[in-house]
């Protein structure tokens, strides 16, 4: 039976690719995001050639800000979880590999945009 649910969260895997020696290194963790009321919301803020590049950067933080909610497995240095807040999830989205990552997890479960290998 289908209900529907206006607030509906999922999980969704995330892969950072960051710069290594020889390739990328990918650290995953899981996302939790609230899925949005139109697919079209996940265009705003999107590079438009228009703007500064502060600009549009600043707009892609505030838009993945909007659905990215929760997270698991993503530990601290220590091995400990680091726990969801709005404060670390600024700070995570201040790393160009995270903040990519994210929007392109976003993309890839709302709108099935996957990335080609």
């Amino acid at each position: 039976m289908f209900i529907f649910d206006p607030d509906y969260t999922f999980e969704w895997p995330v892969k950072v690719h960051y710069p290594a020696a020889g390739g990328d290194e990918i650290r995953e963790f899981t996302g939790i995001f609230k899925l949005p009321e139109d697919e079209l919301e996940i265009y705003a803020g999107r590079e438009s050639g228009t703007g500064s590049i502060q600009d549009i950067i600043e707009a892609v933080r505030d838009r993945i800000s909007t659905y990215w909610i929760g997270w698991s497995g993503i530990q601290t240095p220590d091995g400990g979880e680091l726990p969801y807040s709005p404060d670390f999830r600024t700070r995570l989205l201040k790393q160009r590999p995270v903040r990519e990552a994210v929007d392109r997890a976003l993309s890839e479960a709302v709108l099935g945009m996957r990335e080609k290998n």
